[in-house]
């Protein structure tokens, strides 16, 4: 945290020249210890030492989801036993979960990162938070020493999203009022959904000093909405499972920082890098995590760069945009609503072997659930009726589900692939 704190606020080309010597540094390591870049690399005629300039890179493999799938063993660098490394998966925003390992020491790091990045809002470790958060692994565990950690260090008073209930909302706008945290971390879409519920119901909101929204894009429209009500400004903040926080927005707004120290982001259009203010494919590599090297991974979101220098002094680069990650809220036959980026967690990281997921609504109370199955996997009766469990365990016990099975998904006109289509509007 001390280097990062001190490391944010280096001039801009000197934080861009410790970004790109650490990228060196992980193609050197991953040609040397990594099977499947190895392979990769010399398939092309490729090394690591061929990297001079960023235009170089472009000769290099893109790394996609289904490489990670499918070869997960010979991503791992031989220097690591499987059994000293931590294991996670992807939610599957992009319908298509992955697994993949990175060791203790990425593990502090990324946790260092985040409270780097909490510091631009003035958050910091011991300050009182309230997390409306729909990823039930992300919740602390219900056992003694978790609870002693957030009574004493943590401070944090957590709202599950993973189905909404106005009288749920209702209680924690309660407690809200009676925990008075500094901040708010939150689902985008949760957090304007909740703050559409109360306006409604002309019930008086807790106003934090400020509000973090991440997990889903942050629409200008929700921005005004969340603002309006809480009477406190907005963050928005872009990050994965995979690389943990990527980008969060300063006290000036004016575009996302990102964590370059530990992160190497590229944005691609047709092949070759973007101009400023141009909308391209986000393109991104882990500096930290040597364990599982993810280099050039493409990460499914499409983004731009800022232009010019952030007045707030830090020289970390800046996305001025982030397109993709568009979920909608489902709804369930009773009413109660769940965001797709919940059931990306609760169904499709559970079977990675169904491959491809989206799940469509067009009535309340009814889901259709279309599946291109992995190459070669065969869809069992169990798998259904964990999907069926799921929708029905989010959705009601009325909900019904409706099985599509396809050759492959289509993406949206604009290229994004969206888990979670719905018609059916929202009920406040």
């Amino acid at each position: 945290m001390r280097e990062f704190e001190r490391s944010q606020f280096l001039p801009r080309q000197q934080l861009e020249e410790l970004s790109f010597s650490r990228l060196q540094t992980v193609l050197k390591y991953a040609y040397a210890n990594v099977a499947f870049y190895r392979n990769a690399f010399d398939a092309r005629g490729l090394k690591p030492s061929h990297v001079q300039t960023m235009s170089d890179l472009k000769a290099f493999p893109i790394l996609e989801k289904e490489h990670i799938q499918n070869h997960i063993d010979e991503l791992v660098s031989r220097e690591f036993a499987k059994s000293e490394l931590l294991l996670d998966r992807t939610g599957g925003s992009t319908g298509a979960p992955i697994e993949y390992y990175y060791s203790k020491q990425r593990y502090h790091s990324r946790k260092a990162a985040t409270w780097r990045h909490n510091g631009f809002v003035d958050w910091r470790i011991g300050d009182k938070a309230a997390v409306l958060w729909g990823a039930s692994r992300d919740l602390p565990e219900p056992k003694l020493k978790q609870k002693l950690r957030n009574l004493i260090l943590d401070r944090t008073l957590f709202f599950n999203t993973a189905g909404f209930q106005p009288q749920a909302i209702v209680q924690f706008n309660d407690q809200l009022k009676k925990f008075r945290p500094k901040v708010v971390l939150a689902y985008a879409n949760s957090l304007a959904l909740f703050a559409k519920y109360l306006q409604a119901e002309r019930i008086q909101p807790y106003s934090p000093k400020a509000i973090i929204t991440s997990a889903e894009t942050l629409t200008p429209e929700n921005r005004r909405l969340i603002e309006a009500t809480f009477g406190a400004p907005v963050f928005n903040r872009y990050g994965s499972r995979e690389f943990s926080v990527i980008a969060s927005e300063c006290p000036k707004r004016d575009g996302l920082h990102v964590m370059s120290e530990g992160l190497f982001v590229e944005i691609m259009k047709d092949g070759r890098h973007v101009e400023k203010g141009e909308t391209g494919e986000l393109i991104i590599t882990d500096l930290l995590n040597f364990a599982m090297p993810l280099i050039r991974y493409r990460i499914g979101d499409a983004a731009s760069w800022a232009s010019g220098d952030c007045s707030c002094g830090r020289g970390l680069p800046r996305l001025s945009g982030i397109a993709g990650r568009t979920t909608d809220f489902l709804v369930g036959a009773d009413g109660r609503l769940c965001s797709g980026a919940v059931l990306t967690v609760a169904m499709v990281a559970q079977r990675p072997s169904l491959g491809q997921v989206q799940l469509e609504q067009n009535e309340r109370g009814r889901i259709i659930c279309r599946i291109a199955p992995k190459s070669g996997v065969k869809m069992f009766p169990e798998d259904r009726q964990f999907l069926i469990d799921q929708v029905r365990q989010y959705l009601g016990d009325g909900t019904a589900i409706e099985f599509d099975i396809v050759s492959r998904i289509e993406h949206e006109t604009s290229g994004k692939y969206r888990f979670s289509k719905s018609t059916v509007k929202d009920l406040f």
